[in-house]
């Protein structure tokens, strides 16, 4: 029988590493509905700003190459704790630039860091857990998940409400 503190123990980590995951397709449904009001305010093409969305995405799948094999040499936390320090300076850096081949770059650079937690969320799950149990835990991670993209771009609308 799981006692209540097991069960609220795990739903806690079920939601922490759900977000912790969830720090990459974010990352990219946030701005969506501020792309209109980039070309405007960067002075750029939009096709140049749908550049950033897909160098956010080759970011993503490059990091998860880098972040994996650096946790199995250094553990878990530290590559995890440098991924999401790049990922927040450089996502102020973002909210700061310019240029768009500035935000091109840094939205390249933010998908390498954003992929920390995407990997290492799942890594965390399968050093916890085995068997039926862990598979268990990725369906409730990938139902936490997928609730990110859905509510992203609702919260980019209201930020760009009050935010330029």
């Amino acid at each position: 029988m799981k006692t209540k503190s097991t069960l609220g123990k795990r739903i806690w980590l079920i939601f922490i590493l759900g977000t912790i995951s969830a720090s990459g397709p974010l990352s990219i449904d946030l701005y969506l509905p501020a792309l209109p009001e980039m070309t405007h305010d960067l002075a750029a093409p939009a096709s140049l700003i749908q550049m950033s969305l897909s160098a956010c995405l080759l970011g993503l799948a490059l990091g998860q190459l880098i972040s994996g094999p650096l946790s199995d040499k250094y553990g878990r936390k530290k590559p995890l704790m440098v991924g999401f320090f790049i990922f927040g300076l450089v996502s102020l850096l973002i909210a700061m630039s310019n240029s768009v081949y500035l935000l091109i770059l840094l939205r390249f650079i933010q998908g390498l860091a954003g992929a920390s937690g995407q990997v290492l969320s799942r890594a965390i799950a399968s050093d916890m857990f085995s068997g039926s149990l862990l598979t268990k835990f990725y369906s409730m991670l990938s139902a936490v998940n997928g609730i990110f993209p859905v509510i992203s771009p609702v919260i980019g609308g209201f930020m760009i409400q009050f935010v330029s």
